[in-house]
């Protein structure tokens, strides 16, 4: 309770000086789009403009034709990709990527109720500032909104997947996802509030084989195929949020930030299992079964405030808390033995965050802050309560850093942190500190070249399930439990990138990994396995290219392709792969009908490596979409569907564990896909009047000085 009362009290002191000065906010218009007259082009964006950390397209209605969602306009941006079956969005094919609106943090569910048609501007950035990277985000959306209305908005929207192939068992529809949200914009308060349900079945065809040399050999029956899956795996799930956004004074806000879901996600498998024991040769079939559940309920919140002071002062800060707490059951059950184990898992979690900008000159910034966090992951046996996991993380991590721009089309940023981390447990105590160094130097030799240079350090931790000590069983050999004595992995990343002629990206990165996180299997007493994680050294590079190109008026086509190299090593052992990426969109706005057909194609199957072997995650697939509107756009339909086209497609996800006393190998059909299709509803209406918003665009409220042509 202390802690709370000082960090609260911590933002209220920064909130106290709101009404010593203001700065006049700019209103975010299209009235001042650049009127030119233009021979025949194809315009995808209006007007790009590049700074030395970002690149803002404005926003124009080519550009949003045909999409019925926020990711759906991002996709169209070179370098940005949305998966539409994960819901994910990436920035150069890096995932770690936040999106705000107008400068603030919004929910994915906020994201879907925006309508396409009241974004203004879109900033991609490739040098957020430090807040952001001291949270591992490698790059940031800023959307921006046009004038908007004073009134109420609503939207009701509806995503269901059916498995028209019967490729997913029993289960046709595999996905049913109905939202609401409610918006309401008013003078000095913006206010969000929604509720959204999810129940997922997804079946797989699984089949395995291990050798535990010397005592036995396991594999499963062959006949497992995507009309007879084995692994059935099933969500359902509550989501509510609730923002609010209160405009104390013209140039300072003060927001707040709410979720809450509640989660039963349960697992079922069974194996046709055939076992020969290494001693005498002799053959035992049995039914293998395992089943886990979980009931989770995670409640987060956020307070934040943002300002400027004399004009050049600009102020973050904030404070919050995710509590979760979750029950697991793990059944096992095979070869005429049968275990049960019952815990329970706890989170609880604070963050407190100062962050100050001061503008010295248009060529010189200083910023620095400092940002804390406090974790404590707690797992119990819920029939004695027996503490079997008690782990206290504190995190500190101040920060300073300077941006120099010694002529216009110069930028550099660098700069360090410091980050303090103190870890107690019921086996151990431990402290790092870790100096976390950045620099980066962005160019611009023309209007048609922007060049950036990157070298940055930063932490990540590991997560719940990696440290929980909450055992499952595998077989009659082999089971899985966290390992509490992971360490916080530290990276070095140095990068160059390059966007050349507005619609082509080149970029190369490499990436070294201290105490990276890895599966890790070793053999205990008793003939016991366990699969559990470890440290390790990681290395990795990647080279991307990304290019736009507008065919015709209406048809355009986008590629984005990704070459990587990854290597593990530890004591004497090492691992490596590498991949080919690729992801294709080929769109066809139809005018006379006003409908948008799509081609994707995704191969984004990926293998990584782990010191024992290695393993593959995501999927290849081809993908149809038809998207159409009505009724003034306010009615949006897609309509998705993956054929069982196989041509350039990995039809078979693997994991392969080779070690002196077990060899262990996984495959995971994925024509469960085959025939899937994916049916968005959207409806979105408002009631109110037009107003003219006054934004503060918190970091990104300065106006570029470069126009860079034409998409």
């Amino acid at each position: 309770m202390k802690k709370l009362l000082c960090l609260f009290a911590f933002n209220m002191l920064i909130c106290a000086p709101v009404g010593l000065a203001h700065a006049q906010s700019v209103a975010d218009s299209t009235d001042t789009v650049m009127h030119k007259q233009l021979d025949e082009v194809t315009v995808k964006a209006s007007l790009v403009k590049h700074d030395a950390r970002s690149d803002e397209y404005r926003i124009t209605s080519r550009l949003t034709e045909g999409t019925a969602t926020v990711n759906d306009v991002l996709s169209r941006l070179p370098g940005v990709s949305y998966n539409s079956l994960g819901n994910t969005i990436s920035v150069r094919m890096d995932p770690n990527v936040l999106i705000e609106v107008d400068g603030r943090r919004v929910t994915q569910e906020y994201l879907k109720a925006l309508s396409p048609n009241r974004i203004s501007r879109i900033q991609v950035v490739y040098a957020p500032a430090a807040r952001y990277t001291t949270e591992g985000f490698h790059y940031v959306v800023n959307i921006k909104l046009k004038n908007d209305y004073e009134g109420h908005y609503v939207y009701v929207g509806n995503y269901t997947m059916v498995s028209a192939g019967d490729n997913n068992g029993k289960n046709v529809i595999a996905n049913e996802q109905p939202q609401a949200q409610y918006i309401y914009s008013g003078k000095k308060v913006d206010l969000t509030a929604g509720y959204g349900y999810g129940t997922i079945h997804w079946n797989y065809p699984i089949s395995y084989a291990r050798d535990y040399f010397g005592i036995a050999s396991v594999a499963t029956a062959s006949d497992v195929s995507a009309k007879r899956p084995n692994d059935h795996n099933s969500t359902n799930s509550h989501y509510a949020n609730l923002g609010v956004d209160w405009q104390i004074a013209p140039s300072h806000t003060l927001s707040l930030r709410g979720t809450f879901s509640n989660d039963r996600i349960g697992h079922r498998s069974t194996f046709d299992v055939a076992q020969r024991e290494a001693t005498n040769g002799q053959v035992n079939q049995y039914i293998e079964m395992t089943n886990e559940k979980s009931r989770a309920n995670d409640v987060a919140g956020a307070l934040y405030y943002q300002g400027t002071l004399h004009s050049n002062w600009t102020i973050y800060s904030a404070l919050g808390y995710d509590r979760l707490r979750e029950n697991v059951d793990n059944y096992y059950s095979g070869d005429g033995l049968s275990s049960a184990g019952l815990y329970r898992n706890s989170k609880d979690y604070w963050r407190g965050e100062l962050d100050l900008n001061h503008t010295f000159s248009n060529a010189l910034t200083l910023n620095f802050g400092y940002r804390g966090i406090w974790n404590r992951y707690m797992t119990h046996l819920r029939l004695s309560n027996d503490t079997q996991l008690n782990n206290r993380e504190s995190r500190h991590n101040g920060y300073a850093f300077i941006d120099w721009s010694p002529t216009e089309n110069l930028l550099l940023h660098a700069g360090a942190g410091v980050e303090a981390i103190h870890k107690t447990g019921l086996e151990e105590r431990r402290n790092w500190t870790e100096l976390l160094p950045q620099i980066t130097a962005t160019w611009q030799p023309s209007s048609k070249v922007q060049l950036m240079w990157e070298y940055s350090t930063r932490m990540e931790y590991p997560a719940l399930y990696q440290v929980s000590a909450s055992t499952s069983s595998i077989d009659p050999w082999l089971a899985m439990r966290g390992n509490s004595l992971l360490s916080p992995s530290r990276l070095q990343t140095v990068s160059l990138q390059g966007t050349f002629f507005e619609s082509l990206i080149l970029g190369v990165e490499y990436v070294h990994t201290h105490n990276a996180i890895t599966d890790w299997y070793e053999k205990t007493a008793d003939d016991a396995f366990l699969k559990t994680f470890t440290n390790a050294r990681d290395r990795s590079f990647r080279a991307i290219a990304a290019y736009n190109w507008a065919i015709t008026k209406d048809l355009t086509w986008s590629n984005m392709a990704q070459w990587q190299w990854e290597e593990v090593s530890r004591s004497g052992m090492s691992s490596h792969a590498s991949n080919l990426s690729w992801q294709s969109d080929l769109e066809y706005w139809i005018s006379p009908i006003s409908l948008l057909a799509k081609v994707e194609y995704r191969r984004n199957m990926q293998k990584i490596p782990l010191l024992q072997g290695w393993q593959q995650y995501e999927q290849d697939l081809w993908m149809l979409s038809l998207r159409k509107s009505f009724f003034g756009h306010s009615l949006s339909v897609s309509l998705d569907y993956v054929p069982p086209i196989h041509a350039g497609i990995r039809l078979n996800q693997k994991t392969t564990v080779s070690t002196p006393f077990l060899n262990h190998v996984q495959n995971l059909n994925l024509k469960t896909y085959d025939n899937l299709l994916m049916l968005r509803l959207q409806w979105r209406f408002n009631a109110g009047r037009s107003k003219t918003r006054k934004v503060q665009q918190y970091e990104f409220n300065k106006e570029k000085k470069q126009d860079n042509g034409l998409l």
